[in-house]
Formats: structure tokens, C-alpha cells, sequence
């Protein structure tokens, strides 16, 4: 129904609004539907904007280790638990060892700079016997492929820049459900200490009533 509702809100906004205020929409970093300012939720996929805010880098590194994908998601706006500043510092000064991909959970993405760096190196030590093989064409190939892949480094460091390098985030569910479970548990003591409490009330005063009658 949430979804449902988004969309006729979604499309009926669209037709009273002016080409001008187009402009004012943001994007669901799920799915890319654009969607105006104000909505909850993604008209599309449903995804809470909301949730975002607590959303955290760490959780989806965890996901990643584990192999769980569920519920990443990647987005431009950094979480509070990665710092701009150092994913730039990253970037800038360890970017071909892919640090800056490592630091934000981008496994992939680090290990083929990585990769792409040590092949560099290797192929500066053997220049020589690469050089021989084919009359060149090998080293030429293989240095057209690897400046190709390190120049992602450059991209990144400038996508960092203006804000918009994709970060994974994730949503800790177990532990909202254990902490809802938690707090459901301690409602629940505190209703029975109550219920306790006035039982206990009421047995006392029934048992006073009957000291009453007998006087």
C-alpha cells in the first residue's frame, strides 16, 4: 500500500509541477528512481529513505565477509562511520594498492588495483624478457591493459572529490530486531511487575474488607 501510495503521489506531482522544479528530485540509491523531496519511501522499490540515516559502513563490510548481499546498499552519501577526509588521503596517496577501496568495503574494486600495481612492478622488473616475447607486442599489450585499469585510481579520486564515489551501507537487522525484542522483554517484566503490584494491592484490600466485616 506504502509503495502504491508513493507512486500516485510521485505521478500526480508530476503532472502539477513545473518543468523547473524537476530539478529538485533525488535519487534512490537502490534502484535510481528519482523521486521528489518530502517522499518516505522509494515509489518504486519501497526503500525507507529514513533508514539510510542509520544505515552504517561497517555492517555492510561485515555482509560482505560473511558473503550476505542482502540489504546493501551502495550510495554517494558517505555514512557517519567513514570519514571523507580519509577516504580522499586514501585514495590519493595509497590508491594503486586500492586502500581507499579496502577502507570503504569495495573488496573487488581494491583487489584488482592491487593487482594492477603488482603486475606494474613485475612487468618494470622483467621488462626485459617481456620485451622479447613477440617483439614486443606483449609488453605493449599488457602495459595498454594495465594503464587502463589504473586509471580508475584517477577516476576515483575524483568522483571522492566531488562527493559522488559509491559507498556500501547496511542496515544492522538482527541487532534492530534483537534490541526490539530486548525492549519488548522489558516492557513485558515491567507490565507484570505492575500486574504484581496491583494484584497484591487488591488481595491486601480484600483482605482488610474481610477484617471489617468480622469486626
Amino acid at each position: 500500500m506504502t509503495i502504491l501510495a508513493n507512486k500516485c503521489y510521485y505521478h500526480v506531482m508530476g503532472i502539477f509541477r513545473k518543468k523547473s522544479d524537476f530539478s529538485d528530485l533525488i535519487t534512490c540509491p537502490r534502484c535510481g528512481m528519482k523521486s521528489y523531496h518530502g517522499v518516505e519511501s522509494c515509489p518504486d522499490c519501497g526503500l525507507v529513505f529514513s533508514r539510510l540515516e542509520v544505515a552504517t559502513n561497517k555492517e555492510a563490510k561485515a555482509k560482505k565477509l560473511r558473503g550476505d548481499r542482502d540489504f546493501i546498499i551502495n550510495t554517494s552519501k558517505l555514512p557517519s562511520d567513514v570519514s571523507f577526509l580519509k577516504l580522499l588521503l586514501f585514495a590519493i596517496f595509497l590508491g594503486p594498492f586500492g586502500a581507499h577501496c579496502f577502507y570503504v568495503g569495495r573488496y573487488l574494486r581494491g583487489s584488482v588495483l592491487l593487482t594492477d600495481f603488482v603486475g606494474m612492478i613485475l612487468t618494470v622488473i622483467f621488462n626485459d624478457k617481456i620485451a622479447a616475447v613477440n617483439d614486443g607486442k606483449l609488453l605493449a599489450i599488457i602495459s595498454v591493459i594495465m594503464g587502463l585499469v589504473m586509471m580508475t585510481w584517477f577516476y576515483d579520486i575524483f568522483m571522492i572529490s566531488i562527493k559522488k564515489f559509491k559507498v556500501p551501507v547496511a542496515i544492522d537487522i538482527e541487532g534492530e530486531i534483537a534490541q526490539k525484542k530486548s525492549e519488548y522483554l522489558e516492557s513485558l517484566e515491567e507490565l507484570k511487575t505492575d500486574n504484581k503490584a496491583d494484584i497484591a494491592e487488591v488481595v491486601e484490600k480484600q483482605a482488610e474488607d474481610k477484617k471489617e466485616k468480622n469486626k
